[in-house]
């Protein structure tokens, strides 16, 4: 719980830090970056895993081994560390006298409760398929954790450049456009790509779980930038944080509990893709409500930091 308060705090500031810095027709290829930074620390952590697994017996990695990835996060801490010493503020901002938080919920709730419906699909769909499905493969098809995870680092190895591509979209034909598409998409295929997963041929896994993870890259990469044009200057990073973080540390962080509880009480190995269309539907929903903002110079820019030497 603290590592996700720390890196979702720390992932919706530079979302800010680069969106609001960037050109208007370039906006929507800035927020994929971000997207792309902790999706490559996650592939990094899924391939330490299947690195580790695959040098230890089961039992094992049961008892001690699964601590040499955390301890290796360290090394990435440090790095962290390092570069945020190099953020300085840039000028002073005039805050409010009340309390950013309690000022959202009060005046801005709405808001708040549509960048959360917003996150419903990228939250579910991401914990499903990339931390709930490595132990899922596990059970369902009889893979070993050491082939699940590499199945799972190279699924998320296709997921970086869809993410920029998306991104590029969403400058070209706006954002509403490719959420909406994105999670259409999901609706119809869910079920059919949960179906081929559930093979014991490892081509077919992978097949599967790669065409998931087009179809998260597609939304996720749009997204961020998406959240960050559909809030005010004054609000927009307490709105975004509170919305985003909450609905993917509750709803996201839950979800793999979900899908296992689904699968036992319905009996059936394919029930975790009906939460995803669930998702889907909700995050269309949200999308199709929000005003299409891509052409339109960002208001404000209420990230007063700089790196100072680099």
């Amino acid at each position: 719980m603290v590592q996700g308060l720390s890196v979702g705090g720390e992932y919706t500031s530079s979302i800010f830090f680069l969106v609001e810095r960037a050109s208007v027709g370039y906006r929507g290829l800035m927020g994929a970056v971000i997207c792309c930074g902790t999706t490559l620390g996650i592939m990094l952590g899924s391939g330490v895993g299947a690195t580790i697994a695959a040098l230890m017996t089961t039992e094992t990695l049961d008892r001690w081994g699964w601590r040499i990835p955390f301890l290796l996060g360290l090394v990435v801490g440090v790095a962290g560390f390092i570069l945020r010493r190099q953020v300085t503020e840039a000028s002073p901002v005039e805050r409010s006298k009340r309390s950013p938080i309690v000022e959202t919920l009060r005046d801005h709730w709405q808001l708040v409760v549509r960048l959360a419906a917003l996150s419903v699909f990228n939250a579910v769909s991401f914990y499903a398929m990339f931390v709930y499905v490595a132990s899922w493969l596990q059970t369902a098809d009889g893979i070993s954790p050491a082939h699940a995870l590499e199945i799972n680092t190279t699924s998320l190895l296709v997921l970086l450049p869809t993410l920029l591509v998306s991104g590029w979209l969403s400058d070209r034909f706006g954002r509403k456009a490719i959420l909406m598409l994105s999670t259409v998409i999901a609706v119809i295929v869910a079920l059919p790509l949960f179906w081929v997963m559930y093979h014991p041929s490892p081509a077919l896994i992978l097949l599967g779980q790669m065409g998931f993870g087009l179809i998260i890259g597609l939304y996720s990469g749009t997204q961020a930038t998406t959240m960050v044009e559909s809030t005010p200057p004054q609000i927009r990073c307490t709105a975004v944080a509170l919305g985003y973080n909450a609905c993917v540390g509750v709803i996201g962080g839950l979800t793999p509990l979900v899908a296992a509880w689904l699968v036992g009480r319905t009996a059936d190995e394919l029930a975790p893709a009906y939460l995803i269309m669930v998702a889907a539907a909700v995050s269309f929903f949200a999308a199709s409500g929000i005003k299409e903002t891509y052409r339109i110079p960002l208001a404000g820019r209420v990230s007063p930091i700089s790196f100072g030497h680099i």
